[in-house]
């Protein structure tokens, strides 16, 4: 590995290095974009489930008004389209979260929603009866009425001379004020509809009922009119019962759906919880991710700098020392270079350089003992041609001095 990377040019070994920094710092890019878009995830998943807690609460107070409004037709819409919007928000949750942990919440909360709206409409039918009930207890007592009514008129239309006249009429009036009392007890039922009120109610029916009998053997002619009114008295009992008995489906659903909110509450709030607690593991997680890979990215950043410095360094050192013994004349260094990067090729041609200069020094150095010996030899040639010249000198002093003796002799012989 090492013999590979220091082969290799030293453009590439930058590169590798620092784009090895750059991959790690864009890992460490990565990792914090990554980390902050789940946390915009869990932020936008905790906020849907805000909207989820919101649509409860709304449907929570539309329930009240609804109740409060004894089962208004225009507060039942509203109710019902507050519980579409939760459900549809609840749906759109499911779709959403892929956890086992959320789905399985959510799929609770669904059924759970589901009981509710089964709840809902039983409360619906409930109040629908106890309108249906009123109107007919209205009628009955209308009919009722009606027949009292009638009663009395034909009673007073008989001759004052009638000596049970008065008594008949003292009868029919007190039925009559019977059947006001029940009206006025079944009202305070429907006011407040307590079990008290609905026993006095029914109390004062039967009370009125057994007056009728009372009234029949009293009126034998009357039957005709007695039974109306004993027949309006009993449908009117039969609507006070229906209505009991829608009283009783009413608030069994408000029991029901008071549970089911209560549940509905609980997942919510432990939907929200997961959330919370997912977010600060991933918090966690996306700081410990990032302290990693700023510790790795900064690891590597030093290995490779040291690494790359020792391959660029450490051969111009070795390069700069062969060149100081080059220059202070010492070309007995042999380097060994293996490297064929940039400053191998240095190193090679630096041990090139060296050994020229040794082997041109060297035929300098026999040029020179070359030139020192035909120096000798040429000394030897130029005393030996010296001294030939000392003894031609010689001859020709000789030579010129036998001249001047002639020349002395030919002017005397002149002379």
């Amino acid at each position: 590995m090492n013999s590979w990377f220091a082969n290799i040019s030293v453009n590439l070994k930058l590169g590798l290095g620092f784009g090895l920094v750059l991959v790690l710092t864009g890992l460490l890019a990565l990792t914090g974009w990554t980390s902050l878009g789940s946390l915009i995830d869990r932020s936008n998943w905790m906020g849907d489930i805000g909207q989820l807690n919101k649509d409860l609460t709304d449907l929570r107070i539309a329930r009240l008004q609804y109740m409060i409004a004894n089962g208004d037709d225009t507060a039942a819409a509203n109710t019902l389209a507050k519980l579409d919007a939760f459900s549809k928000q609840q749906a759109y949750l499911a779709s959403t979260f892929k956890s086992p942990e959320n789905v399985k919440l959510l799929g609770e909360l669904g059924d759970t929603i589901s009981a509710y709206k089964l709840s809902l409409n039983k409360m619906r039918q409930g109040y629908d009866a106890t309108r249906a009930a009123r109107v007919s207890m209205d009628s009955s007592a209308i009919r009722a009425d009606q027949a009292m009514d009638a009663l009395s008129q034909e009673v007073m239309a008989r001759p004052e001379a009638d000596s049970v006249r008065l008594a008949q009429y003292q009868l029919i009036s007190k039925a009559r004020q019977q059947l006001l009392q029940v009206r006025i007890d079944v009202r305070g039922y429907i006011a407040e509809n307590s079990s008290a009120n609905e026993q006095a109610a029914l109390r004062q029916l039967d009370a009125a009922l057994a007056d009728t009998d009372n009234l029949k053997r009293q009126l034998p002619s009357e039957d005709a009119r007695l039974q109306q009114f004993e027949n309006a008295v009993l449908a009117y009992r039969d609507a006070v019962r229906q209505f009991r008995d829608a009283v009783a489906n009413i608030t069994t659903s408000r029991a029901e759906m008071t549970v089911q909110g209560a549940d509905i509450v609980k997942r919510s709030d432990a939907l929200y919880q997961i959330q919370l607690e997912r977010r600060d593991i991933e918090s966690t997680q996306a700081r410990s991710l990032q302290a990693i890979a700023t510790l790795l990215a900064l690891l590597v950043g030093v290995l490779a700098a040291v690494l790359i410095t020792r391959q660029i360094t450490r051969p111009l050192q070795d390069t700069l020392v062969a060149v100081e013994k080059i220059a202070s004349g010492d070309l007995t260094q042999h380097m060994r270079v293996t490297r064929r990067d940039e400053l191998g090729v240095l190193q090679q041609g630096i041990a090139r350089m060296g050994t020229t200069l040794r082997e041109l020094i060297s035929g300098i150095r026999d040029g020179v003992t070359q030139i020192a010996s035909a120096a000798e030899e040429l000394s030897a040639v130029t005393e030996q041609t010296s001294a030939g010249a000392n003894s031609q000198k010689v001859e020709t002093d000789q030579v010129a001095t036998a001249m001047h003796e002639m020349a002395a002799t030919v002017q005397e012989v002149a002379r």
